[in-house]
């Protein structure tokens, strides 16, 4: 018999490149910063509306987020900078998303 297997769902961390990252913990500001000048659009709307990567194209699809989006052919590419300011993470702000 197989062991259980986790089924938490799991993302790419693009912070660290490659590792996973549970949904369940919610963003800091500091992680946030962290994934540099842009994010995909998917992870924009994980950070922002607490929503999976189905319900996320649909917000990006029919242009339903809060937040500027660049496309680009297949991709959905977001400014960390937006969503900073979005979400009103000030540079000396230590706390959650």
């Amino acid at each position: 018999m197989a062991p259980e297997r986790d089924v938490t769902t799991h993302r790419r961390d693009s912070s660290t490149r490659g590792h996973l990252r549970k949904r369940s913990a919610p963003w800091t500001a500091d992680e946030i910063r962290a994934l540099g000048v842009r994010v995909d659009g998917v992870t924009a709307c994980e950070i922002v509306y607490n929503v999976g990567r189905t319900r996320a194209y649909e917000l990006l699809g029919a242009g339903e987020v809060d937040f500027p989006v660049i496309h680009r052919g297949r991709r959905y590419v977001v400014p960390t900078s937006a969503l900073v300011a979005l979400l009103g993470l000030g540079e000396d702000d230590q706390g959650a998303a």
